[in-house]
């Protein structure tokens, strides 16, 4: 018997390595060959603010990109740097502050952004967008086992169920974790260098989020062979969106301020 479960496993490992292809049930709600607004309209806002995706949305953009991660008291709030000086006027780290702590600072003061803007918790941006508006949520991570914002964004499924979504990062455990606690939202593995490709094989992820040169006809060629979809960031350049859509690519992550 232990002999027959030693092959079993060992058949599993096997194919799970290298027979695996993602189903297409995944892509029905994703990006149709259309730019992502990157963090927002940033002409018009701070990035990762209310008013900044409001702005996105005025402008035609049917899918946003967003940063998140979780406060000490495990709230997700929409920001892409941990220390609060780059963009507020408060001090710290927001993983080391609770939610009232953020709810408090300014964000985009460095910038010269004339008005009050606050950083937003994810459910309030999931509360304020159209239902129809898709969502790159990127969730970020202060290690490799910090799995601390995938557990608090489980929490809020109820809220994700209904629009178009994606779930990505650079980190392949927060990934996994989204793969067996979330498993109907789609997963997007951030990449940016080649020498990660390995974990494609043992991840398995929806999308690869790849940044705009590194998209070959090889790369192209293995996601059609396993059923991936290529989202490309962060480009602005009118001429290379068009070439890498002619690749194939689905969605390109953009700062451009309107749809082309």
């Amino acid at each position: 018997m232990m002999f027959l479960l030693f092959i079993a496993g060992v058949f599993y490992v096997f194919s799970h390595r290298y027979y695996w292809r993602n189903s297409s049930e995944v892509f029905v709600d994703g990006p149709g060959f259309e730019l992502i607004s990157h963090r927002g309209s940033k002409s018009a806002a701070p990035e990762n603010t209310i008013e900044a995706f409001l702005a996105a949305v005025e402008v035609g953009f049917n899918w946003v990109e967003v940063d998140v991660m979780t406060t000490s008291d495990r709230a997700i709030v929409c920001s892409h740097n941990f220390d609060l000086e780059r963009e507020t006027d408060s001090f710290g780290y927001i993983h080391q502050n609770t939610l009232k702590d953020i709810k408090n600072a300014y964000t985009g003061v460095n910038k010269g952004y004339g008005g009050a803007y606050r950083i937003p918790e994810l459910k309030t941006l999931l509360e304020k967008l159209p239902g129809d508006i898709g969502i790159n949520i990127e969730i970020k991570s202060s290690s490799v086992f910090d799995l601390s914002t995938a557990r608090a964004l489980v929490a809020l499924k109820k809220q994700l169920k209904d629009r178009p979504i994606i779930i990505s990062s650079f980190n392949p455990m927060v990934l996994a974790y989204i793969h067996l606690f979330l498993r109907a939202a789609p997963t997007g593995f951030l990449l940016e260098s080649k020498k990660y490709f390995w974990i494609i094989n043992w991840l398995h992820p929806d999308y690869l989020h790849l940044r705009g040169d590194m998209v070959t006809e090889g790369v192209v060629g293995l996601c059609k062979e396993r059923n991936m979809k290529i989202n490309a960031w962060t480009v602005n350049n009118k001429n290379a969106i068009k070439l890498l859509f002619n690749k194939q690519v689905v969605g390109v992550v953009t700062d451009m301020g309107a749809v082309i």
